[in-house]
Protein backbone atom coordinates (compact mmCIF):
# COMPACT_ATOMS: atom_id res chain seq x y z
CA UNK A 1 0.00 0.00 0.00
CA UNK A 2 2.76 2.56 0.78
CA UNK A 3 4.37 1.87 -2.60
CA UNK A 4 1.00 2.23 -4.31
CA UNK A 5 0.35 5.58 -2.61
CA UNK A 6 3.80 6.86 -3.56
CA UNK A 7 3.25 5.91 -7.22
CA UNK A 8 -0.18 7.59 -7.24
CA UNK A 9 1.32 10.75 -5.72
CA UNK A 10 4.08 10.83 -8.36
CA UNK A 11 1.56 10.34 -11.16
CA UNK A 12 -0.56 13.24 -9.89
CA UNK A 13 2.56 15.39 -9.50
CA UNK A 14 3.70 14.69 -13.06
CA UNK A 15 0.19 15.44 -14.36
CA UNK A 16 0.05 18.77 -12.53
CA UNK A 17 3.49 19.81 -13.81
CA UNK A 18 2.53 18.75 -17.35
CA UNK A 19 -0.71 20.76 -17.36
CA UNK A 20 1.09 23.80 -15.96
CA UNK A 21 3.69 23.64 -18.74
CA UNK A 22 6.63 23.07 -16.39
CA UNK A 23 7.82 19.93 -18.19
CA UNK A 24 8.77 21.70 -21.43
CA UNK A 25 12.44 21.02 -20.69
CA UNK A 26 11.67 17.35 -21.49
CA UNK A 27 10.88 18.08 -25.16
CA UNK A 28 14.04 16.20 -26.11
CA UNK A 29 12.08 13.03 -25.31
CA UNK A 30 9.46 13.77 -28.00
CA UNK A 31 11.41 12.28 -30.88
CA UNK A 32 12.16 8.84 -29.35
CA UNK A 33 8.68 8.51 -27.83
CA UNK A 34 6.97 9.59 -31.06
CA UNK A 35 8.28 6.43 -32.74
CA UNK A 36 6.59 4.34 -30.04
CA UNK A 37 3.38 6.35 -30.38
CA UNK A 38 3.41 5.95 -34.16
CA UNK A 39 3.89 2.18 -33.88
CA UNK A 40 0.99 1.94 -31.41
CA UNK A 41 -1.29 3.95 -33.70
CA UNK A 42 -0.50 1.70 -36.68
CA UNK A 43 -1.26 -1.39 -34.58
CA UNK A 44 -4.67 0.05 -33.70
CA UNK A 45 -5.33 0.61 -37.40
CA UNK A 46 -4.14 -2.72 -38.71
CA UNK A 47 -3.85 -5.53 -36.19
CA UNK A 48 -6.83 -7.88 -35.64
CA UNK A 49 -7.87 -9.01 -32.21
CA UNK A 50 -5.58 -11.88 -31.21
CA UNK A 51 -7.07 -15.03 -29.74
CA UNK A 52 -5.77 -16.12 -26.37
CA UNK A 53 -5.87 -19.81 -27.20
CA UNK A 54 -2.86 -21.98 -26.46
CA UNK A 55 -2.26 -22.53 -30.15
CA UNK A 56 -2.03 -18.80 -30.86
CA UNK A 57 0.29 -18.32 -27.93
CA UNK A 58 2.68 -20.95 -29.27
CA UNK A 59 2.73 -19.20 -32.65
CA UNK A 60 2.77 -15.68 -31.21
CA UNK A 61 6.43 -14.88 -31.88
CA UNK A 62 6.27 -16.16 -35.44
CA UNK A 63 3.04 -14.30 -36.15
CA UNK A 64 4.32 -11.03 -34.72
CA UNK A 65 7.47 -11.28 -36.78
CA UNK A 66 5.40 -11.89 -39.91
CA UNK A 67 3.01 -9.04 -39.06
CA UNK A 68 5.97 -6.73 -38.58
CA UNK A 69 7.30 -7.59 -42.03
CA UNK A 70 3.85 -7.18 -43.58
CA UNK A 71 3.39 -3.84 -41.79
CA UNK A 72 6.74 -2.59 -43.12
CA UNK A 73 5.80 -3.70 -46.64
CA UNK A 74 2.33 -2.11 -46.43
CA UNK A 75 3.82 1.10 -45.04
CA UNK A 76 6.23 1.27 -47.98
CA UNK A 77 3.37 0.67 -50.43
CA UNK A 78 1.27 3.43 -48.82
CA UNK A 79 4.16 5.88 -48.88
CA UNK A 80 4.92 5.16 -52.53
CA UNK A 81 1.24 5.47 -53.46
CA UNK A 82 0.85 8.72 -51.52
CA UNK A 83 3.97 10.24 -53.09
CA UNK A 84 2.92 9.10 -56.57
CA UNK A 85 -0.57 10.59 -56.18
CA UNK A 86 0.78 13.82 -54.72
CA UNK A 87 3.33 14.32 -57.50
CA UNK A 88 0.51 14.10 -60.04
CA UNK A 89 -1.23 17.04 -58.36
CA UNK A 90 -0.28 20.50 -59.60
CA UNK A 91 -1.95 22.51 -56.82
CA UNK A 92 -0.17 23.10 -54.48
CA UNK A 93 3.25 22.71 -56.08
CA UNK A 94 5.24 19.72 -54.85
CA UNK A 95 8.24 21.87 -53.95
CA UNK A 96 6.14 23.50 -51.23
CA UNK A 97 5.07 20.25 -49.57
CA UNK A 98 6.56 18.31 -46.66
CA UNK A 99 5.61 14.66 -46.15
CA UNK A 100 4.57 13.76 -42.61
CA UNK A 101 3.43 10.55 -40.91
CA UNK A 102 0.36 10.40 -38.70
CA UNK A 103 1.44 8.92 -35.37
CA UNK A 104 -1.67 9.53 -33.28
CA UNK A 105 -5.31 10.60 -33.27
CA UNK A 106 -6.62 12.09 -30.04
CA UNK A 107 -9.99 10.87 -28.75
CA UNK A 108 -10.29 8.46 -31.69
CA UNK A 109 -11.80 5.05 -30.93
CA UNK A 110 -11.92 2.72 -33.99
CA UNK A 111 -15.46 1.68 -34.81
CA UNK A 112 -16.91 4.12 -32.28
CA UNK A 113 -15.81 7.64 -33.28
CA UNK A 114 -14.05 9.49 -36.07
CA UNK A 115 -10.83 11.47 -35.53
CA UNK A 116 -10.97 15.23 -34.97
CA UNK A 117 -7.21 15.72 -34.52
CA UNK A 118 -4.05 14.10 -35.83
CA UNK A 119 -0.55 14.12 -34.37
CA UNK A 120 2.17 14.18 -37.04
CA UNK A 121 5.91 13.54 -36.72
CA UNK A 122 7.02 16.99 -37.95
CA UNK A 123 7.39 20.18 -35.94
CA UNK A 124 9.16 23.49 -35.50
CA UNK A 125 12.51 21.96 -36.46
CA UNK A 126 11.00 21.21 -39.87
CA UNK A 127 9.87 24.85 -40.33
CA UNK A 128 6.24 24.07 -39.52
CA UNK A 129 4.12 26.90 -38.13
CA UNK A 130 0.70 27.14 -36.55
CA UNK A 131 -1.89 27.91 -39.23
CA UNK A 132 -0.28 25.94 -42.04
CA UNK A 133 -2.60 23.59 -43.90
CA UNK A 134 -2.32 19.82 -44.23
CA UNK A 135 -3.48 18.17 -47.45
CA UNK A 136 -3.68 14.98 -49.50
CA UNK A 137 -3.50 15.65 -53.25
CA UNK A 138 -5.57 18.84 -53.50
CA UNK A 139 -7.92 17.89 -50.63
CA UNK A 140 -7.86 19.89 -47.40
CA UNK A 141 -7.30 17.67 -44.35
CA UNK A 142 -6.86 20.24 -41.61
CA UNK A 143 -4.79 23.03 -40.09
CA UNK A 144 -1.82 22.87 -37.73
CA UNK A 145 -3.13 24.10 -34.37
CA UNK A 146 -0.10 23.39 -32.14
CA UNK A 147 3.56 22.65 -32.79
CA UNK A 148 6.55 21.61 -30.70
CA UNK A 149 10.09 20.89 -31.85
CA UNK A 150 9.36 17.43 -33.27
CA UNK A 151 5.56 17.04 -33.33
CA UNK A 152 2.48 18.96 -34.45
CA UNK A 153 -1.24 18.70 -33.81
CA UNK A 154 -3.50 18.94 -36.85
CA UNK A 155 -7.05 20.14 -36.30
CA UNK A 156 -9.11 18.30 -38.92
CA UNK A 157 -11.89 19.90 -40.96
CA UNK A 158 -14.30 17.64 -39.05
CA UNK A 159 -13.31 19.28 -35.73
CA UNK A 160 -16.28 21.23 -34.25
CA UNK A 161 -14.00 24.14 -33.28
CA UNK A 162 -12.74 24.71 -36.84
CA UNK A 163 -14.51 26.96 -39.34
CA UNK A 164 -13.40 28.73 -42.53
CA UNK A 165 -14.83 30.38 -45.63
CA UNK A 166 -15.51 28.26 -48.69
CA UNK A 167 -17.28 28.38 -52.03
CA UNK A 168 -19.18 25.99 -54.24
CA UNK A 169 -18.28 25.25 -57.86
CA UNK A 170 -20.91 27.77 -58.93
CA UNK A 171 -19.42 30.49 -56.70
CA UNK A 172 -21.82 30.45 -53.74
CA UNK A 173 -19.91 31.53 -50.60
CA UNK A 174 -20.48 30.18 -47.09
CA UNK A 175 -18.81 29.05 -43.86
CA UNK A 176 -17.65 25.45 -43.45
CA UNK A 177 -17.95 24.08 -39.93
CA UNK A 178 -17.10 20.68 -38.48
CA UNK A 179 -19.09 18.65 -35.97
CA UNK A 180 -21.20 15.50 -36.12
CA UNK A 181 -21.49 16.30 -39.81
CA UNK A 182 -19.46 18.66 -41.99
CA UNK A 183 -21.60 21.55 -43.23
CA UNK A 184 -21.38 24.74 -45.23
CA UNK A 185 -23.62 27.43 -43.70
CA UNK A 186 -24.71 31.04 -44.28
CA UNK A 187 -25.23 30.67 -48.04
CA UNK A 188 -27.65 33.24 -49.41
CA UNK A 189 -31.06 31.76 -50.19
CA UNK A 190 -30.87 33.16 -53.72
CA UNK A 191 -27.84 31.00 -54.54
CA UNK A 192 -28.45 27.80 -56.48
CA UNK A 193 -26.54 24.93 -54.86
CA UNK A 194 -27.15 21.27 -55.54
CA UNK A 195 -26.24 17.78 -54.41
CA UNK A 196 -22.97 16.46 -55.85
CA UNK A 197 -21.43 19.91 -56.23
CA UNK A 198 -17.85 20.31 -54.94
CA UNK A 199 -17.02 22.71 -52.12
CA UNK A 200 -13.65 24.49 -52.34
CA UNK A 201 -11.72 26.76 -49.99
CA UNK A 202 -12.20 30.46 -50.74
CA UNK A 203 -8.83 31.43 -49.26
CA UNK A 204 -8.02 32.66 -45.74
CA UNK A 205 -4.36 33.69 -45.87
CA UNK A 206 -3.29 36.31 -43.33
CA UNK A 207 -0.78 39.15 -43.59
CA UNK A 208 1.96 36.75 -42.47
CA UNK A 209 1.37 34.65 -45.58
CA UNK A 210 0.11 31.69 -43.56
CA UNK A 211 -3.41 30.33 -43.82
CA UNK A 212 -5.75 28.40 -46.08
CA UNK A 213 -5.02 28.87 -49.80
CA UNK A 214 -7.91 29.01 -52.28
CA UNK A 215 -9.30 26.17 -54.40
CA UNK A 216 -8.46 23.22 -52.14
CA UNK A 217 -11.21 20.59 -52.16
CA UNK A 218 -13.21 20.39 -48.92
CA UNK A 219 -15.69 17.77 -50.14
CA UNK A 220 -18.92 17.36 -52.08
CA UNK A 221 -22.46 18.36 -51.15
CA UNK A 222 -24.60 15.35 -50.17
CA UNK A 223 -27.78 17.22 -49.12
CA UNK A 224 -29.19 20.76 -49.13
CA UNK A 225 -31.37 22.32 -46.43
CA UNK A 226 -33.34 25.25 -47.86
CA UNK A 227 -36.30 26.95 -46.19
CA UNK A 228 -38.06 29.77 -48.16
CA UNK A 229 -38.71 31.67 -44.92
CA UNK A 230 -35.00 31.85 -44.01
CA UNK A 231 -32.37 34.28 -45.23
CA UNK A 232 -29.74 31.59 -45.63
CA UNK A 233 -29.46 27.95 -46.63
CA UNK A 234 -26.95 25.29 -45.70
CA UNK A 235 -25.72 21.95 -46.99
CA UNK A 236 -24.06 18.82 -45.63
CA UNK A 237 -20.64 17.99 -47.05
CA UNK A 238 -18.79 14.70 -47.33
CA UNK A 239 -15.01 14.72 -47.66
CA UNK A 240 -13.55 12.77 -50.57
CA UNK A 241 -10.90 11.38 -48.18
CA UNK A 242 -11.34 8.58 -45.63
CA UNK A 243 -9.55 10.08 -42.61
CA UNK A 244 -9.53 6.79 -40.68
CA UNK A 245 -7.31 5.06 -43.25
CA UNK A 246 -4.82 7.93 -43.58
CA UNK A 247 -1.24 7.31 -42.51
CA UNK A 248 0.64 9.93 -44.57
CA UNK A 249 -0.22 13.58 -45.19
CA UNK A 250 1.54 16.63 -46.65
CA UNK A 251 2.09 20.01 -44.99
CA UNK A 252 1.88 23.03 -47.27
CA UNK A 253 4.96 25.12 -46.39
CA UNK A 254 3.96 28.75 -46.92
Amino acid sequence: MPVFLVVVFLCVLILVFSLSGKLKFLTFLEKPTSAIQGFSYKLIQKLPFVSESAKVKRLEDENLNLLSKIADFEKLKRENAALSDQFQTSNPQNSQLLKAEIIGAQSFVPGVSTPNNFIINKGLKDDLKVGMVVIIKNNLIGIISEASNNLSEVKLISNPSLSFTAKTETGAVGIVKGGESLTINSILLSENIKQGELVLTKGDIGSSGIGIPPDLVVGKIISVEKNPSDLFQKAKIESLINFINLSIVFVYLQ
